[in-house]
C-alpha cells in the first residue's frame, strides 16, 4: 500500500511497504503520523495464521504437556500446553483437533473455548484461541517434520504450580492454564 491516507483508530498511516514475507509472516513498516501529531515508523508482523492452543483433561484432571527446544531462544527447552497454527479460512475447531492428534495422539469428543488472546499486539497483529479438550481418546501421535517433542501426562494441578514457579513461561500455556484453574474453581 502507497500513496493512500488510512486512518488507523487515532493513528494516520500514510503508506506501507512490504519489507519480507515467507509462507507464515509478513513484516510491513509503515509511515504513521500518532495519535499526538508526530511522524515516525511503525513495523508489524503479521501472521498468516492463528495460534491455537489446547489443553487436554481426561476425568481424573490429568493432561499433556509437550516438551521441545525452541529455536527464537536460542535453543531453549520448554514445557508447554499443546499448540500449533490453524490457517485463518479454516474452522479453529479443526485446527485445534488436529494439533491435538498430532502432538500428543489425542482425540477428544468435546472442545470447550476457554480463551481468546492477541499476542504482542504492539508488533504483531498475531490472535491466539486457547480450548479445554475433553472425552479423550488414545491414538498415534504424528508430529511435524520440525517437531521433536517430548509429550507428558501429568495432574492438572502439577502444570498449575509449573506455571506459579514459573517453569512454564510459553503465552498461550500460562493464560490457558490460569484461565483454567479459574473456571474448575468456581
Amino acid at each position: 500500500m502507497s500513496g493512500k491516507v488510512r486512518d488507523v483508530g487515532s493513528w494516520k498511516e500514510l503508506n506501507r511497504e512490504l519489507k519480507y514475507s515467507n509462507p507464515w509472516i509478513e513484516v510491513s513498516e509503515s509511515q504513521v503520523v500518532n495519535p499526538n501529531g508526530g511522524k515516525g515508523i511503525y513495523g508489524v508482523v503479521h501472521f498468516k495464521n492463528l495460534a491455537i492452543g489446547v489443553i487436554p483433561l481426561d476425568e481424573d484432571n490429568y493432561t499433556w504437556i509437550v516438551g521441545q527446544e525452541r529455536f527464537p531462544f536460542d535453543g531453549k527447552y520448554t514445557w508447554e500446553i499443546i499448540e500449533g497454527g490453524g490457517a485463518l479460512k479454516d474452522d479453529p475447531k479443526d485446527s485445534a483437533r488436529r494439533e491435538l492428534l498430532e502432538e500428543a495422539g489425542l482425540k477428544a469428543e468435546s472442545l470447550e473455548l476457554i480463551q481468546e488472546m492477541d499476542l504482542s499486539n504492539s508488533a504483531t497483529d498475531e490472535r491466539a484461541l486457547i480450548y479445554v479438550a475433553r472425552g479423550l481418546s488414545f491414538h498415534d501421535a504424528d508430529p511435524d517434520e520440525t517437531e521433536k517433542l517430548q509429550v507428558k501426562r501429568i495432574p492438572f494441578e502439577e502444570l498449575y504450580q509449573m506455571v506459579l514457579k514459573g517453569e512454564v513461561t510459553d503465552s498461550l500455556s500460562v493464560a490457558g492454564v490460569l484461565k483454567l484453574k479459574i473456571l474448575m474453581e468456581q
